[in-house]
């Protein structure tokens, strides 16, 4: 009597033995006005690789043979009074290489392993965390608030729950918001 081996189930398919369970595949859309579409990534075994997250200026690479893709980079702004990249999007994981973090924030990916591992987003860039192979993924970073606003106003925080500060730029006043939760009152 002629039995028929059983397949390997992976994921809730099937797959012939010996074949990558990470096929290759397109990397998430961005979203208008928030970020670009993130980069491609690569399957097939030892070579497997994931693309770099989209940031707030440019889209992630596509990754290569175990190599991962980079993360975009984000969009400078000067409301402060000194240009500052937020919105870096992270690196890709990867079997060989890892991705490098956009400008703005982004964190590197991990490597296969676990070492080096996924790195956060920086806090207060919006900066997004490095992707981890077969490990749980970097946390992003915190988003930050700033008001620009003439010297001649006053900035409150009634009730408190704010984290802020504020500093003097030529003829204008700049209110950074970096946690909390509350509301603000201009006058």
């Amino acid at each position: 009597m002629f039995r028929r081996q059983a397949q390997p189930l992976v994921s809730g398919r099937l797959m012939k033995v010996g074949a990558s369970p990470y096929p290759a595949g397109a990397g998430g859309s961005g979203t208008t006005n928030q970020g670009y579409a993130g980069g491609a990534g690569v399957g097939g075994g030892a070579a497997n690789a994931f693309g770099g997250g989209g940031g707030t200026g440019q889209a992630g690479t596509a990754a290569t043979s175990g190599v991962g893709g980079d993360g975009g980079d984000g969009v400078s702004s000067s409301i402060t009074g000194s240009a500052v990249t937020r919105g870096g999007g992270g690196g890709g994981s990867a079997s060989s290489t890892i991705g490098t973090g956009g400008t703005g924030g982004g964190g590197d990916g991990g490597l296969q392993g676990g070492t080096p591992a996924a790195v956060n987003g920086t806090a207060n860039t919006g900066g997004g965390g490095g992707g981890a192979y077969n490990l749980t993924g970097a946390n992003g970073g915190s988003g930050v608030v700033i008001l620009r606003y003439p010297s001649s106003y006053s900035l409150t925080n009634p009730g408190g729950g704010l984290t802020l500060s504020t500093a003097t730029d030529g003829s204008d006043k700049v209110t950074t918001i970096s946690a909390g939760t509350g509301n603000i009152q201009i006058a």
